[in-house]
């Protein structure tokens, strides 16, 4: 028996083996375009979670009564921004401002460094005028408040890639440029930002 197979001829392809591929192909695309859509938004997305992860922290200790998990987190921002412990009494306030301010933070409508001023002027405003805690602000009139500072100040959106681990550590210079400069006897200014982040 004798075959003749000519070159260059391909048998055709079964179709369910087309449609696996074409399944496949729209798979991938899916996929790069999921990917591609969370890195887009991955700031949007990041403060979503945080607000949703810090309001079900406190339902949960709303039940039980003891904000033990919230005046933890209220201390150690403090400790942070370097301010005296606050008064147990304004611990669910400020734990709400900082999550309607955490959101802002990681979404970049809001500076870190707007962000450290305008809670360390609304813990300075609540612990004068309510020292007690009472009447506490509820979250709407809290949001209300920060919306108004924004306006106020006129803070912008901060523009540049975001969540970058130069907004956490801010410029600085390296430990080559610092050395150069010593070798040099020159002394070294303001660090300036980089050119393509302004």
């Amino acid at each position: 028996m004798i075959c003749a197979r000519v070159v260059g001829h391909r048998q055709p392809e079964s179709p369910p083996r087309r449609r696996r591929l074409r399944g496949l192909l729209i798979g991938v695309a899916t996929i790069a375009l999921a990917v591609g859509l969370v890195w887009r938004y991955q700031s949007q997305l990041i403060g979503i979670g945080v607000r949703w992860y810090l309001q079900r922290i406190a339902l949960a200790e709303q039940g039980a009564g003891q904000p033990d998990q919230r005046r933890t987190l209220v201390q150690r921002t403090h400790r942070l921004l370097l301010l005296a412990p606050p008064p147990d009494p304004l611990i669910p306030e400020l734990y709400d401002y900082l999550t309607l301010l955490s959101q802002r933070l990681a979404t970049g409508d809001v500076d870190w460094d707007w962000g450290a001023y305008l809670y360390t002027s609304h813990v300075r405003d609540a612990e004068v005028q309510r020292p007690r805690g009472a009447p506490r602000r509820t979250v709407p009139e809290l949001e209300q408040e920060l919306d108004g500072e924004v306006r106020f100040f006129s803070i912008q959106r901060r523009t540049g890639p975001l969540g970058g681990l130069g907004d956490l550590l801010g410029e600085s210079y390296t430990v080559e440029e610092i050395e150069a400069a010593h070798r040099q006897g020159r002394e070294l200014g303001m660090p300036q930002a980089p050119r393509g982040s302004e």
